[in-house]
């Protein structure tokens, strides 16, 4: 009896071993049935915050906060910086995120100031001047103004950069107080805690051609892809006969 169950604790140490180690490339996976963009895909994966080193690529790594969001984390000069993720379109390769600590323009300027490859921050059809102005020297959480009243707004102290539509009025903002920054002809999605990124094609035509998934290239350190099938019979795990002695005696 006690043999019996030293083997069957070996053969599931061996398959948690064999799962831990390796990648399903045809499994898409999701943190939970509520915000949920949509399931996760190639060139995403989705693993445990606490596991960075699973991931082939640190940079397309998503993972699940405690409330089931989807979450990236991005490498800047600046240190990295959280989004959460709304939306992934896989045909255009963009991704649309939002801010956790509802302080886009800070985030915004961090990222446009760092090279922070593959992604790329996406203009959206429309573009038009922003202004950028330092309230740091206001001291209060939050503006006079109609966005600051009646919408959730970001916390002035602890996210002293304003956005605004270089149009609007500095008096009706009540931002006479701030520092203004420079203009810049970018999305309008910023006044809104939001954001588009865009990431790199993977040549990934031909396998979608022949009805197969993408995936990366051996260990995937050049960013080069190869195809995978899918439908293919999995190989079985082979269990070397010298262990199932060992634990049968």
């Amino acid at each position: 009896m006690a043999r019996a169950r030293s083997l069957i604790m070996l053969l599931l140490l061996l398959l948690l071993i064999h799962k831990g180690s390796s990648i399903d490339e045809c499994r898409e996976s999701s943190c939970g049935p509520y915000h949920e963009p949509q399931n996760i895909r190639f060139p995403f994966q989705l693993v445990k915050e606490s596991s960075q080193d699973q991931c082939i690529h640190p940079e397309f790594c998503l993972y699940c906060t405690e409330n089931n969001e989807t979450m990236m984390v991005l490498s800047t000069t600046s240190g990295p910086i959280k989004f959460l993720v709304d939306y992934i379109d896989y045909e255009s390769n963009r991704i649309s995120v939002l801010d956790p600590d509802n302080c886009i323009p800070i985030k915004f300027l961090k990222l446009n100031n760092s090279s922070f490859l593959p992604y790329r921050i996406f203009p959206q059809p429309g573009t038009t001047k922003l202004s950028f102005f330092n309230c740091s020297s206001v001291r209060k959480r939050h503006l006079r103004n109609h966005d600051q009243i009646f919408q959730e707004s970001q916390d002035m102290i602890t996210c002293p950069i304003y956005v605004s539509y270089s149009h609007e009025s500095v008096l009706a903002l009540d931002l006479v107080s701030c520092i203004k920054m420079f203009d810049m002809a970018t999305t309008e999605e910023l006044t809104y805690n939001w954001l588009f990124l865009s990431w790199p094609k993977q040549n990934c035509t031909k396998c979608e051609a022949n009805g197969m998934k993408c995936k990366w290239k051996n260990n995937g350190t050049k960013g080069e892809t190869d195809c995978f099938d899918c439908n293919k019979k999995r190989k079985t795990i082979q269990i070397p006969k010298s262990l199932i002695y060992a634990s049968t005696g």
